[in-house]
C-alpha cells in the first residue's frame, strides 16, 4: 500500500525536475547553433543560391531572440550591385522560427 504513494511521489518529483531543467536551458544556446538552424530554413525557403550571402551573422536581441542575417557579397570595382540578404529570427527557448525574410 505504501509504495503506491511513493511511486507517486517520485514521479512528480521527475517530472518536475525535468520541467526546471527544460525551462533554464535555452534551446538555442549560442550563435553556431542559431546560425546552423537559420541556415537550414534559407535552403529550405530559398534554395542553395543563399549560401552565397554567407558568412552568416547572429546576435542575441534581450536574450530570447537570435537574429541571423546574411553577408552582403563584395561588389567587384566599378559595378554597381543590388539586392538584400536573408535574414531570420529563432525564439532562443524553443528553437521556433519567428519570421523568416529576404530584402530587396
Amino acid at each position: 500500500m505504501i509504495l503506491k504513494p511513493l511511486s507517486i511521489l517520485s514521479l512528480l518529483f521527475v517530472i518536475g525536475v525535468s520541467k526546471t531543467d527544460l525551462n533554464s536551458k535555452p534551446c538555442v544556446a549560442d550563435a553556431n547553433q542559431a546560425i546552423g538552424i537559420a541556415e537550414k530554413e534559407f535552403i529550405r525557403v530559398y534554395g542553395e543560391q543563399v549560401m552565397k550571402e554567407k558568412p552568416f551573422v547572429a546576435t542575441l536581441v534581450k536574450d530570447t531572440v537570435w537574429v541571423v542575417k546574411g553577408t552582403f557579397p563584395k561588389a567587384k570595382p566599378g559595378v554597381v550591385t543590388f539586392g538584400g540578404v536573408a535574414r531570420a529570427e529563432i525564439n532562443a527557448n524553443n528553437c521556433k522560427i519567428i519570421k523568416i525574410i529576404h530584402g530587396k
